[in-house]
């Protein structure tokens, strides 16, 4: 006998267009391949890649057909196709589910995939006590603990931070940089990481592992940063510069701050050099064509990374052994339900978000 559900998902069709909930009947028994999975998904986090994928969607590139948003998603396998053998009916998996202009994404009621082409899958983790159920938590993970892990160099490997190392990070109040810093100290065991954000922020992020932090609206900070290395580490320098916000005060003074390339000392971004408005986004304002050379001629001057995430399943079997050691919990900012999908994704334009805004589906 057929099962007939009802698949909803928020969904847009143009890049001007309002984002909107729309449903369509789905045969659970007949939706998937014997490679696939079908997963009823429970939660979904946002991300502002959503918001710079739909500014991006052209008619001339996605057309006008629906296009799902989200990538995280926590939920429970109902169906698996007979070649699956690492997932059963009924395990609670978390992950993210790579896409672009696609007709699935994660906010919906169901997932199909394959895990061999979406790696970034396992079995959900429980936090234990908390606010929050354990959907919600691990559908806040996967994006941002991966892009960190990337950030880390841990990905490709190339660097090895650890004890002697120190990092400073730019924009210590983004998701991305709350579990980078997570990663690093408890992970890695770095010895110092320095993060930048507002004063207002300092004890929430010295409670996720911060050793040190500058306040952007109280110095300039670079003079702030340049005095913790002459004061606390004695001259040392960086071994690692993150930035998640857009940023380049410190790339005109980048020898006094990142040991030098012969040390495999890395600058990392995941924005570029300048703050992206998501919704409006101009990417070439984003680079200082200046810094080419520096950054890729023959006689490159540092190590320069502007990266996306890359899937994989390396980095989710990292962040579920953490979270059952307790050495990872991601920051929620806020939680809604699935018919307030247009309040969550006001909440993640405004900028003011403090960690992952979620919204629960099933």
């Amino acid at each position: 006998m057929q099962e007939i559900v009802e698949n909803r998902a928020v969904a847009f069709k143009t890049r001007k267009g309002p984002n909107e909930i729309i449903a369509e009947k789905l045969d659970l028994d007949s939706c998937f391949t014997d490679d696939e999975i079908v997963i009823k998904v429970h939660a979904a986090a946002l991300n502002p890649v959503d918001l710079l994928v739909k500014a991006y969607a052209y008619s001339w590139i996605a057309g006008c057909e629906p296009k799902t948003l989200s990538r995280d998603y926590s939920g429970v396998i109902v169906r698996r196709g007979k070649n699956i053998k690492e997932f059963d009916i009924g395990d609670k998996v978390v992950g993210s589910f790579d896409h672009l202009f696609g007709k699935e994404g994660s906010l919906s009621n169901y997932l199909t995939l394959d895990p061999k082409k979406h790696p970034s899958i396992t079995k959900m983790p429980s936090f234990g006590d908390s606010e929050y159920d354990d959907f919600v938590l691990n559908a806040a993970w996967p994006l941002v603990f991966g892009t960190a892990y990337m950030g880390l160099g841990l990905l490709d490997k190339s660097q090895n931070l650890g004890p002697d190392s120190r990092i400073l990070v730019i924009g210590a109040s983004t998701s991305v940089s709350n579990a980078l810093v997570q990663i690093a100290k408890n992970h890695l065991k770095v010895k110092s990481v320095v993060g930048i954000c507002s004063k207002s922020s300092f004890e929430r992020n010295k409670e996720l592992g911060f050793d040190h932090l500058v306040a952007y609206d109280e110095e300039v900070v670079t003079d702030g940063v340049k005095k913790l290395i002459d004061t606390e580490f004695n001259g040392g320098k960086f071994d690692l510069i993150f930035d998640s916000v857009g940023n380049s005060d410190f790339i005109p003074k980048i020898d006094d701050f990142l040991k030098p390339i012969s040390e495999n000392s890395y600058y990392r971004t995941i924005v570029g050099d300048a703050k992206l408005k998501y919704t409006s986004p101009n990417l070439l304002k984003t680079f200082k064509p200046s810094e080419t050379f520096r950054r890729f001629g023959p006689f490159k001057k540092y190590n320069y990374r502007n990266y996306l995430l890359i899937p994989s399943n390396t980095f989710m079997v990292l962040g579920a052994e953490m979270i059952a050691k307790k050495q990872f919990v991601p920051t929620i900012d806020s939680v809604f339900t699935f018919e307030d999908h247009t309040d969550a994704f006001n909440r993640l334009v405004s900028n003011k978000a403090k960690g992952k805004i979620v919204v629960k589906i099933a």
